[in-house]
């Protein structure tokens, strides 16, 4: 398999486990702080098809963010879980400022389906989101790198 391929898949595998977190989160706390609302509710038909659109929308982009997480993994710390974690938090951090400008255009949140994200809870919950996307893409990376340098018996 691809070093590409490989990343993706296992960013696909870390937006899942994302998606598991944002489950546990929006049960316990009973906030409406969706991303797969948010995200689909960037297209004209978002509103109406947002569990599945989000869905897609959601692993597509954990994929590219896997792909990208592969081009720099060289330069960020070992071990796996750690480099992850830097990576999606800092993903996370880089994009926030996004947050602001969606809190007031979002079609979503102006229509009180859902609530603003640039508040502290909304923030944590998104930190806890991003680390269980990072530990996952991170362990995953390289437990498939090992696995790939490892001779064939």
């Amino acid at each position: 398999m691809s070093g590409s391929l490989r990343h993706a898949l296992a960013g696909i595998v870390g937006a899942l486990a994302f998606l598991v977190a944002m489950a546990v989160d929006l049960a316990l706390l009973r906030r409406r702080t969706n991303d797969l609302r948010l995200l689909a509710g960037l297209l004209p038909v978002g509103h109406r098809y947002w569990p599945l659109l989000g869905t897609i929308m959601h692993l597509v982009n954990g994929a590219a963010l896997g792909v990208l997480y592969g081009r720099l993994r060289h330069r960020l710390p070992r071990p796996g879980w750690l480099a992850g974690t830097v990576f999606a938090l800092g993903e996370n951090l880089v994009l926030w400022p996004l947050i602001v400008v969606l809190d007031r255009i979002h079609p979503d949140v102006r229509a009180g389906r859902l609530e603003r994200f640039n508040q502290p809870v909304p923030f944590l919950q998104e930190v806890w989101r991003h680390l269980a996307y990072g530990i996952t893409l991170g362990l995953l990376v390289d437990r498939w790198q090992r696995t790939e340098s490892e001779p064939a018996p």
